[in-house]
């Protein structure tokens, strides 16, 4: 028993003996020679032991290239008891300038590699031109511009090899506000009678200051299949790995034109146009719809100036919000927006709203240019109709839960508040405490408590001033009695209250002005409130019994 286990200690020490390994071999080899310009080859170093992952270091070839990442792996294996052991480093290289160039030896613990002599073709060479995995091509609009006149750049990277990894970095210029137009695009190409998986992707670049400066185009990173097995059974192909670059762009910035006056805006082209109803007469009340499409050429649309009128007395203009987008067509951005003006006037007469000029540089003859907008000269008759919410061009968002909500609210309190009514007057009549004169009519008004003034004073509380503006009208026109009142001027008209007035053109500045805010009804609660106890000649009498 003891020989037994002795026997097997023997052994045991016998298979752990080959573990005390040493390096003794180092090689280098490259994936291709002659190699390109601006294009990967992959710089491999095996050594045949276990070896830390730092051993290796590249940093000598920075002076010739640039340095990628560097991956490395080990394996060990074990043949007919015998253990082996690699240590492999893998690096990429992207040359910057052609020529022929050295890779050195590298030394490992005391372990030296062959050196390498490698060949860098320009990418004009013809032997440059056969075919290739990866590679990146790019194009700008214009390498010429002026300061914040935005051209674009198109990078297409195109794999003929299926893709495992990569990554595309963002493209960089000094003095520049860089950003992606739109989604990238996937296509097929066939150059060379190769065929090619494409990605494309649009950048729009706006240069912040004057000067020469380099656009350094993007660089893909990643794994494509080699094709090669990494072992006899296995399903998983290796990755090669590859880094590529567009070429660098110089692009000459031009300063602002000392000459210009105003706010800049350097574009190809720039134009503006309106839609004006085809008649020029009007009546007191309608609102009068003018939409006005700028379109530009290399201006973002941040960057379309706003439009300002000089608006003559007895008329208010009311924006809508604007409409804005942008894309890429030939290569240049082109950005437009739309946005829609109400007109409403207060007061019948003749209106002129004057042109508008809006000076630009065109940046192909250099020289000032002008966009106008022309004059429009309108007449406003009658009185037929005041303006109604309903009635103005502004587009709205509702919350639609929010709006049931508040409708129930205002069909409560409305209820309530008549069923009392109906209740005490019940009363009063039941103890003979209330009696009407024969010839008076009843009706809700004459208790001051009407149904729009009540859903006024509930849409008061609940803020709501669509609501008030829709419901002004109806409440004046039972005040006096008059079912001509349809709108907000035949409301101030039948009360003359100057400060009604004020509160309801505030109410209207609030929800369709150039300057909406949050509207508080409480001011005009109370002023409703003092209106609602005037009695009109016509309206019934009622008596009460001491």
């Amino acid at each position: 028993m003891v020989k037994l286990t002795t026997t097997l200690w023997l052994i045991l020490f016998s298979l752990m003996a080959p573990l005390s390994y040493a390096l003794d071999s180092l090689t280098t080899s490259i994936d291709k020679n002659p190699a390109t310009v601006n294009e990967s080859l992959v710089l491999t170093v095996i050594a045949n032991d276990s070896m830390d992952a730092d051993a290796f270091d590249p940093s000598e070839l920075n002076k010739d290239f640039i340095v990628g990442r560097t991956s490395v792996s080990s394996q060990t294996s074990m043949v007919n008891f015998k253990t082996t052991r690699m240590t492999r480093w893998t690096t990429v290289l992207v040359p910057q300038k052609p020529g022929k160039y050295t890779i050195p030896a590298f030394t490992i613990e005391g372990i030296s590699s062959q050196p390498i002599d490698v060949e860098i073709l320009a990418s004009s060479d013809t032997r440059a031109k056969q075919s290739k995995d990866v590679f990146i091509s790019t194009k700008v609009s214009d390498t010429r511009v002026y300061v914040q006149q935005q051209f674009t750049l198109k990078v297409k990277l195109h794999l003929a090899q299926e893709l495992k990894t990569g990554s595309l970095t963002e493209p960089k210029m000094t003095g520049a506000e860089i950003k992606q137009i739109g989604e990238d695009k996937e296509s097929m190409e066939i150059i060379n009678g190769i065929r090619y998986r494409t990605i494309e992707r649009a950048y729009s670049i706006k240069p912040t200051t004057s000067g020469e400066f380099t656009l350094h185009t993007p660089i893909f990173a990643g794994e494509i299949v080699s094709g090669q097995r990494r072992a006899l059974f296995s399903n998983f192909d290796q990755g090669k790995p590859v880094q590529v670059s567009g070429k660098e762009i110089v692009i000459d910035v031009k300063p602002k034109p000392s000459e210009f006056v105003g706010d800049w805006l350097p574009s190809e082209i720039l134009t503006i146009e309106d839609q004006w109803p085809e008649l020029d007469t009007f009546p007191l009340g309608e609102p009068i719809t003018r939409r006005v499409t700028i379109t530009a050429a290399a201006l973002s649309e941040e960057q379309l100036p706003q439009i300002n009128f000089r608006v003559p007395e007895g008329i208010k203009i009311y924006p809508d919000q604007q409409q804005s987008q942008s894309n890429v067509q030939s290569g240049l951005l082109i950005s437009q927006k739309i946005q829609d003006f109400a007109i409403v006037p207060s007061r019948p007469g003749i209106y002129t709203i004057p042109e508008v000029q809006i000076p630009w540089w065109n940046t192909k003859t250099n020289q000032v240019q002008y966009a106008t907008l022309p004059q429009r000269t309108f007449t406003i008759e009658g009185s037929v109709a005041a303006i109604t919410p309903s009635q103005l061009p502004i587009s709205e968002s509702v919350n639609l839960a929010g709006k049931q909500n508040l409708t129930l609210q205002w069909l409560f309190l409305t209820g309530w508040i008549l069923t009392a009514l109906a209740w005490l007057i019940t009363s009063l009549k039941k103890h003979g405490k209330l009696r009407l004169k024969p010839s008076s009519k009843f009706s809700p008004a004459a208790l001051g408590a009407s149904a729009p003034y009540l859903q006024i004073m509930a849409a008061c509380k609940a803020n709501d001033g669509k609501r008030v503006i829709s419901l002004v009208p109806e409440w004046a026109a039972i005040v006096f009695d008059d079912p001509e009142i349809k709108g907000i001027n035949q409301v101030n008209n039948a009360f003359n209250d100057p400060e009604l007035a004020q509160l309801l053109s505030d109410l209207q500045a609030s929800y369709f002005g150039s300057n909406q805010s949050i509207w508080n009804g409480g001011p005009l609660l109370q002023k409703v409130m003092v209106l609602q106890k005037i009695k009109p000649k016509s309206e019934t009498t009622i008596k009460m019994n001491p």
